[in-house]
């Protein structure tokens, strides 16, 4: 495993795309909350501060806040797995790897440590915002309680990046790729969230990422419409966790049986 890790780095310490993508997403996890923490905590009148209760940026809820903002931007991750997935089919690297003497299981598992330490990426980075947040800019002692808000996220990171991994093995083509999932994200789950939640009961909120989004409101929005989804997190949780065991079967499976 260490020298399948080591030629993943290989492929990408000089990939300028690669760092690109890196610097947008840790962006796209601190600036969001950069900008909420100033208009919620600086721009509000006090007076209307009051009325919603304790500052989102104040513990415990800065656990909540962070955790619930990094979730909207995740999806960068996923287009950076894309990209360096189907690279490896339009390249023909993937190939070359197995003549070397990889099986193809070999090339799965080199995708799935880019899942696992994106995925801790996020996470760490979230932690970090958490922690410059919680303490430099909030009022109350730090607490732990919370905390599980920012594993929900981890788990949500998880799943997008599984669904990105095996839309890129299915698809192959980066543009094309990237172009169904943002689709996804974007239209059609919601679409589909929706035309299920209509007919058929909150058994919608059971999609893949919707799953993410029900453990995560944003802590505001949560206290105006008393938000809460109509399962208990264990359920959304174990929904998750099926997912990602049922994507990454679909992708050993992809890649034993398909055509170099």
């Amino acid at each position: 495993m260490l020298q399948i890790i080591k030629i993943e780095w290989l492929k990408v310490k000089n990939y300028r795309t690669f760092w690109v993508f890196i610097a947008l997403g840790l962006l796209a996890i601190l600036a969001p909350n950069f900008i909420i923490h100033n208009i919620f905590v600086e721009k509000i009148p006090q007076e209307a501060q009051k009325l919603l209760g304790q500052s989102i940026y104040d513990f415990p809820l800065v656990w909540q806040t962070v955790a619930s903002v990094s979730s909207y931007t995740s999806g960068i991750f996923s287009l950076l797995l894309i990209t360096l997935v189907t690279n490896e089919f339009t390249y023909k690297t993937h190939r070359q790897n197995i003549i070397d003497g990889w099986e193809r299981s070999d090339f799965v598992l080199s995708k799935l440590f880019w899942v696992v330490g994106l995925s801790l990426l996020a996470f760490l980075v979230s932690l970090i915002a958490v922690l410059v947040f919680g303490c430099i800019y909030g009022k109350t002692a730090f607490s732990l309680e919370n905390s599980r808000y920012l594993f929900y996220y981890l788990l949500q990171v998880i799943v997008s990046l599984c669904l990105a991994l095996l839309l890129a093995v299915l698809v192959k083509r980066t543009g094309l790729a990237i172009i169904l999932f943002l689709g996804y994200i974007m239209f059609l789950e919601q679409l589909i969230v929706s035309v299920i939640k209509h007919y058929f009961g909150n058994i919608g909120g059971l999609l893949p990422l919707q799953a993410g989004d029900e453990l995560l409101p944003f802590p505001v929005v949560e206290k105006l419409v008393k938000f809460s989804g109509p399962y208990d997190s264990i359920v959304y949780l174990s929904v998750l966790a099926g997912y990602i065991v049922l994507i990454l079967w679909l992708v050993f499976r992809r890649m034993l049986r398909s055509d170099l």
